[in-house]
């Protein structure tokens, strides 16, 4: 038998035992692309939001208004002052100007001629960012230091509100986490059982061809065949299940995260993407069946010497 004839045998067997199988071999096979394609979405999905930074709103914030600070060397003076309070990351200038032109232009408040106001009314004031992950604890400390620094009238904190939202965000992040590993969980067993069934050599076959002085590559070739095919058909599948999902979801998301204020990359992953991640599929299933064939051949001769 030529090398071509043996290897179209090989091709032959790995066929009649994966999609000659159907009712066994194409159940695992959606269920391994499904978890794959789960994975995939999340993975996109991440890539996506990248650069990952937090937006205006996950800062917490607080109105500091200035008192004594007259001109623009007190009110830089006082500016850097608060930046040097701990946990405090910005503190922008918002000046009574612009405070009060930025209030005659709010819609129901534009007829009351609030421009016109002589003297304007409202102070000078800092709008002071703290650091995203300081704890309600920490920014309140730093609250109480805002109030003691020099030139300051009060400080405008909701500390209940930040209270709630630092909470909410806990509980998001291990959400994330707790999703990422049941996510994680879900394709090593999905992969598993496709692995069970595909890459589980069987003794007899072997002890048989062992016996008749097969070659050690002719008696694993099916076997890699047939794991570089199932892996192959599950990341198949898995690519077009994603590319599906995504088309739907993508313009749903990309508008949730404009309304969150995240960024979002519109840009498609290449196609070239798809086929290098099926590749790598297919070449990790006849690794994979490499392997356990040899630890099956070495099984059963260890077995056969032994008494």
């Amino acid at each position: 038998m030529t090398l071509i004839d043996s290897r179209a045998a090989a091709l032959r067997s790995a066929l009649a035992r994966t999609v000659g199988q159907p009712l066994r071999f194409f159940p695992l096979v959606l269920a391994a692309a499904a978890v794959i394609a789960a994975a995939l979405l999340g993975a996109i999905g991440a890539w996506r939001l990248q650069p990952l930074e937090a937006p205006s709103w996950a800062y917490p914030q607080a109105l500091v208004l200035a008192a004594g600070a007259e001109g623009e060397v007190d009110l830089a003076a006082l500016g850097l002052a608060l930046r040097k309070v701990a946990n405090v990351s910005a503190a922008n200038f918002v000046g009574r100007d612009a405070a009060l032109a930025d209030l005659a232009q709010r819609p129901g408040l534009a007829s009351l001629g609030l421009r016109e106001l002589r003297p304007n009314p409202l102070p000078d004031a800092f709008v002071v960012r703290f650091a995203v992950d300081a704890g309600p604890e920490a920014v309140e400390a730093a609250v109480a230091q805002l109030r003691k620094v020099h030139d300051v009238e009060s400080v405008q904190f909701q500390p209940e509100a930040y209270r709630r939202t630092w909470a909410l965000a806990r509980l998001a992040r291990r959400l994330m986490l707790l999703g990422a590993v049941v996510l994680a969980a879900a394709v090593v067993i999905g992969l598993s059982a496709l692995a069970a069934f595909r890459l589980r050599p069987d003794p007899d076959e072997i002890r048989l061809l062992d016996m008749l002085g097969a070659e050690p590559a002719a008696v694993r070739r099916p076997y890699i065949y047939g794991g570089a095919l199932s892996l192959l058909l599950a990341a198949a599948l898995a690519v077009w299940i994603t590319a599906g999902v995504a088309a739907g979801l993508d313009p749903l998301v990309a508008d949730l995260a404009l309304q969150f204020g995240l960024h979002w990359a519109a840009e498609a992953i290449p196609g070239w993407y798809a086929i290098a991640f099926c590749t790598a599929a297919a070449l990790l299933g006849a690794a994979l069946a490499s392997v356990a064939v040899r630890v099956a051949i070495r099984g059963i001769r260890t077995s056969d010497r032994s008494p």
